[in-house]
């Protein structure tokens, strides 16, 4: 198999992106060992190897939901409004989802993105167009092509460097949480796993995903080490693409990831295999199901929360941040 060529801006944002410190991260977790919460000061470690800091910052953060749809899901026919990404994505707009009723509580904005959404002109108005449609079906051929896997890598790079900003005096980003909607998510997940881990997953209870998984071995089998560019091309979604590309740019930067359900842990796998450093600045907001927990392992994380929530549109990763403000605060007052 031919070697896949990153662009120069994946180059560029990859090479930028050293370890997370070892020593901030030993501080941060100094500060809050009063509390005697070992789950806090796991938190406070990530958050300050990750941030470079010893006192962990919280007081800038988003919730990024990228939509994108995968051509394994298609169900066949043109469903409009009632396409479950569009109704999952509307909820989220109304305010009427459990994720943006966690994001309120905890003060948190949402920014929702169109990756690739199937049925895209019935998204929400305030969506912002990225995607170039959804993937392939996998089960075929290609999920992508190679050049539309390093325009979702672009997108999604270019995306965190404008939300890392400061804006109206705000201080620079500090965290960012990430969500996924879109059919089909699984089955890539699945074939990611298998094609970048050289393992197809097992005991997913779904055929499609086993056959997906095996796939994704194969590839690496056969290829020997499968690049994250070519994975992606091969197996992922528009989604995949962006979110990986949200969490090198992140990365790059020094802003930590928390990381939701498996669609967010499939574009996690494809940031480590473009840059192994990156498995330093995730945050893993809860174990998750299906293939989550066999990312997890691969990625060396440990969970948050040790439950398994749902589809994985970002309340995992949101129910997060109440948890970072407190190691915030507990971090000022050491």
């Amino acid at each position: 198999m031919g070697r896949a060529v990153v662009s120069t801006v994946v180059r560029h944002v990859a090479e930028a992106i050293g370890p997370a410190s070892v020593a901030h991260a030993d501080a941060a977790r100094a500060l809050v060992s009063g509390a005697a919460a070992p789950m806090l000061e796991r938190l406070a470690a990530i958050l300050g190897g990750a941030q470079h800091a010893p006192r962990p910052r919280s007081e800038r953060r988003l919730v990024v939901v990228a939509a994108g749809d995968h051509g394994c899901g298609d169900p066949g026919i043109a469903m409009g409004p009632d396409h479950p990404t569009i109704v999952a994505a509307h909820a989220i707009a109304s305010g009427t989802a459990a994720l943006s009723q966690v994001a309120r509580a905890s003060n948190t904005q949402i920014i929702l993105i169109d990756a690739g959404a199937s049925e895209a002109r019935h998204l929400p108005s305030t969506a912002i167009a990225l995607g170039r449609g959804p993937s392939a079906d996998l089960a075929r051929g290609p999920a992508m092509t190679v050049v539309d896997a390093y325009l979702a890598l672009d997108a999604g790079i270019a995306l965190s460097v404008s939300l890392s900003e400061p804006r109206s005096g705000d201080d620079a980003l500090a965290v960012l949480a990430l969500g996924a909607i879109g059919v089909g998510a699984e089955v890539a997940s699945a074939a990611l796993l298998g094609a970048l881990t050289g393992t197809a997953p097992r005991g997913l209870a779904d055929a499609l995903a086993e056959r997906a998984g095996e796939s994704g071995a194969a590839m690496a089998a056969v290829a020997g080490t499968v690049s994250g560019v070519e994975a992606l091309a091969a197996f992922g979604g528009p989604e995949t693409g962006v979110l990986a590309g949200l969490i090198l740019g992140a990365a790059s930067m020094n802003v930590p990831v928390i990381l939701d359900g498996y669609a967010t842990g499939a574009a996690a796998l494809v940031a480590a295999a473009i840059a192994p450093a990156v498995a330093g600045y995730l945050i893993a907001g809860h174990r998750g199901g299906f293939t989550m927990p066999a990312i997890l392992a691969h990625l060396g994380l440990v969970p948050i929360f040790d439950v398994g929530l749902g589809h994985g549109e970002g309340t995992g990763a949101a129910m997060v941040l109440p948890l970072v403000d407190q190691v915030a605060s507990l971090a000022r007052r050491g």
